[in-house]
């Protein structure tokens, strides 16, 4: 889909002169867009391991390098990072999600709003 580039005041323009049924679905419109992205950023913002999870799994990988661990500990290093792969998912999908909102491709998504992969190594 090719991007259409529109000044701002060319847009607003166009906007001012809808009639108000049509005005008013686009400010509708618009704030449902704006809140629908408000929310996904904040999901993104929000899907992390809690600090004592962050913690063990830091715990467990470092016993797991040093091949020093259990093998009850290993499911648990496992379940973690089962945990850490379905929040990974659940961030890159919320991304991609804003990305379409905003016709962009996700890289600028992940630069825009700053999001860095999550480092628990």
């Amino acid at each position: 889909m090719a991007s259409l580039e529109v000044p701002t005041e060319n847009l607003l323009s166009a906007v001012i002169r809808l009639p108000a049924k049509d005005f008013e679905r686009f400010l509708k419109n618009a704030k449902q867009i704006r809140d629908r992205e408000a929310r996904l950023i904040a999901k993104i913002k929000e899907l992390d391991l809690s600090p004592e999870k962050e913690k063990i799994y830091r715990k467990l990988l470092k016993k797991f390098r040093a091949e020093c661990i259990s093998p009850e500990e290993y499911d648990a290093l496992t379940e973690l990072t089962d945990e850490l792969e379905e929040i990974g998912l659940q961030r890159l999908k919320c991304a991609i999600e804003i990305a379409k909102i905003r016709n962009s491709p996700i890289e600028e998504v992940y630069q825009d709003l700053k999001i860095k992969p999550k480092n628990y190594g």
